[in-house]
């Protein structure tokens, strides 16, 4: 079924309603599982939980990335988290953790919380409804070893939020209370915020980890320590994939490719490696300083490896004899000024997995269309 005819068939069931509490109940229920279907696969075993909005499907953490956050606690734990909306991370800890505080401002979402933590059967999940900053005033002799906080990512009017301190609460402003009640503390926060600004924003990182898929970076997490005022390590960690330590200095730079040829190899990093900026910390040899692309890379390389089918010059001429070629591929661009979408459109390109088309600068100002194959010869 194609989602128009989901949110038609959801309208029409919403008619019907009219307005029954128990049915709008019902549909609300249905549509968010829907939704979180594959977001939420493990956590909707238990077939009584409940979402307090529609809102909060959006919102929650998938149960991927909150087993994750769950591996950067101790067993054994006292946890408190600060935002806990729907409460998947904090359910996560729970499996770990001797003890979970849920705090959530919104008494729709605490009481939902407080049912499913119940249907889940977690002994140790407590649930106030309160606002954390008023909280964090009224206990700050209340002990954790954790607080974990998921600030609100987007303005009033809906647009992206770009600073930790533009974030809803100014969790930077928070810290020292925060250190008040718990000696570390995580802060979930948006994958567009950057990372060299957030860490001269927040006091005591320890570390940075950029969190993602092999198709998408999800977030950024930072790690905090009270007193802590040593190295930042920054971490890449590609969720079913490795981690990779891409602090600076740990790894020698090497120098740029001038030559890419038919035969060779490509490696092209997962997002959340590229989020970190990985400037000559990737085995092989990067093509240009900001080109995000390594030429014949191990096969221990943290993220998709081609083989070079054809390398076209990047020109004018080429770009009209092309576009004449009915090409099928992924297209992407690395380090050149113009879209994907741009490229796509001038080459006609259509949609395939089978060829990936990378428009992108080798150094030093060589700009070229590399076709690369997903069907390789394995990379030794």
């Amino acid at each position: 079924m194609n989602n128009h005819k989901r949110r038609d068939d959801a309208a029409m069931r919403i008619l019907r309603a009219g307005g029954n509490p128990d049915e709008l109940d019902k549909i609300l229920q249905d549509e968010c599982r829907r939704k979180a279907s594959k977001k939420l696969a493990t956590t909707l075993l238990c077939t009584e939980f409940r979402f307090p909005t529609s809102l909060s499907v959006e919102q929650c953490t998938s149960d991927a990335l909150a087993e994750f956050h769950a591996s950067l606690i101790n067993g054994g734990s006292r946890v408190v988290d600060l935002t806990c909306g729907l409460a998947i991370d904090a359910f996560h800890f729970a499996k770990k953790a001797d003890e979970v505080l849920c705090i959530d401002i919104d008494p729709i979402v605490a009481d939902a919380v407080t049912h499913n933590s119940s249907v889940l059967k977690y002994k140790n999940v407590r649930v106030e409804c309160a606002d954390c900053r008023q909280w964090l005033n009224d206990n700050s002799d209340t002990k954790f070893d954790v607080a974990f906080i998921d600030p609100a990512r987007r303005a009033d009017d809906g647009s992206r939020l770009y600073s930790i301190t533009q974030c809803r609460p100014d969790v930077a402003k928070l810290i020292p209370q925060i250190f008040r009640i718990a000696p570390r503390l995580i802060i979930k926060a948006s994958p567009m915020l950057d990372i060299t600004k957030s860490i001269t924003e927040l006091p005591g990182i320890k570390v940075v980890h950029s969190v993602g898929t092999k198709s998408e970076c999800k977030e950024l997490l930072f790690e905090l320590e009270r007193g802590y005022d040593g190295p930042v390590r920054i971490v890449a960690d590609t969720i079913g994939g490795h981690s990779v330590d891409l602090t600076p200095g740990l790894l020698p730079e090497s120098d740029y490719a001038v030559n890419v040829q038919v035969g060779d190899f490509v490696g092209e990093p997962w997002p959340a490696v590229m989020k970190c900026m990985p400037r000559g910390l990737l085995s092989g040899t990067q093509l240009h300083p900001d080109t995000f692309l390594w030429l014949n890379p191990r096969s221990s390389f943290p993220g998709n490896v081609y083989y070079v089918e054809r390398v076209e010059a990047y020109s004018s001429s080429n770009m009209r004899r092309l576009a004449k070629e009915k090409i099928h591929a992924s297209v992407a661009v690395r380090n050149l000024p113009i879209t994907a979408d741009q490229l796509r459109t001038k080459l006609k390109v259509q949609e395939s997995s089978d060829i990936r088309l990378i428009a992108t600068t080798i150094y030093p100002k060589q700009q070229v269309l590399l076709f690369l194959s997903r069907n390789i010869k394995k990379n030794e």
